[in-house]
């Protein structure tokens, strides 16, 4: 697990840095062994090696000087639309500029006054972190492989009968039955069956139609007008909760 803590004062940093060590030793122990850590003392140094899918979670001072915390999250917004932004902050005051950027949530310096509050918006923000890393064993050319479940944009059936496994650089043939793959992705609410024998991941969605999905490459997914209902109701609430 990559995670960035970007603030202009050490001490704040160091304490963020801290803080989460901490939290993750008592909450998620078995994260310790591959966790990376890295610490940035401006935005503008996080930005210039910043790259999509680069980091699970970033920590982002809003009052940094020159490029702010809140101008950096825009800026990683074009660039990576999935990272969970969390910002630290000394006043609530930003809190609504936020949801520009589908800020994850705040933390309050100092931390040590607001420990459980840090607790709390951790662990709030860790178990989805920790199931969009989740990889589904699916057989391929008559070999177990390990895909990451993000990754997969869509599942249909082909013209010959079989599951196709639609990804951002490739389309994969499978044995695996429709029913297995529906089962291995029914816990997941990023994931939604539109139309008979499809389920699409709403991660990659542009927008909605009336009658299909439209993806961020381009491409289109139909909508069953039977589904149209509770298709439209589970993509509202993807919308209102990512």
């Amino acid at each position: 697990m990559n995670i960035a803590i970007a603030d202009d004062h050490p001490d704040d940093r160091q304490m963020a840095e801290e803080q989460l060590r901490r939290y993750l030793t008592q909450a998620h122990p078995e994260i310790m062994k591959d966790l990376v850590l890295e610490t940035y003392s401006c935005a503008e140094d996080l930005l210039a090696s910043f790259s999509p899918g680069q980091y699970d979670l970033l920590l982002l001072d809003i009052y940094m000087e020159d490029m702010t915390g809140m101008e950096a999250a825009e800026a990683i917004r074009l660039r990576d639309e999935r990272v969970p932004i969390m910002f630290l902050t000394s006043s609530q005051e930003h809190m609504l500029d936020g949801y520009r950027v589908f800020a994850a949530g705040y933390l309050l310096k100092p931390l040590t006054a607001h420990l459980n509050e840090f607790g709390k918006a951790m662990d709030h923000v860790f178990p989805e972190i920790i199931a969009s890393q989740r990889t589904v064993l699916i057989p391929f050319n008559g070999k177990d492989v390990d895909v990451p479940v993000r990754n997969i944009m869509y599942v249909d059936i082909n013209a010959q009968h079989k599951l196709s496994i639609h990804l951002p650089d490739m389309v994969a043939e499978t044995v695996l039955s429709y029913n297995q793959c529906q089962e291995m992705l029914a816990k997941d609410n990023r994931f939604v069956e539109c139309h008979h024998r499809i389920i699409l991941n709403m991660d990659y969605v542009w927008r909605m139609g009336q009658d299909d999905f439209v993806l961020k490459d381009g491409s289109k997914v139909p909508i069953s007008q039977r589904r149209k209902k509770e298709v439209k109701a589970a993509y509202m609430h993807y919308m209102a909760h990512r």
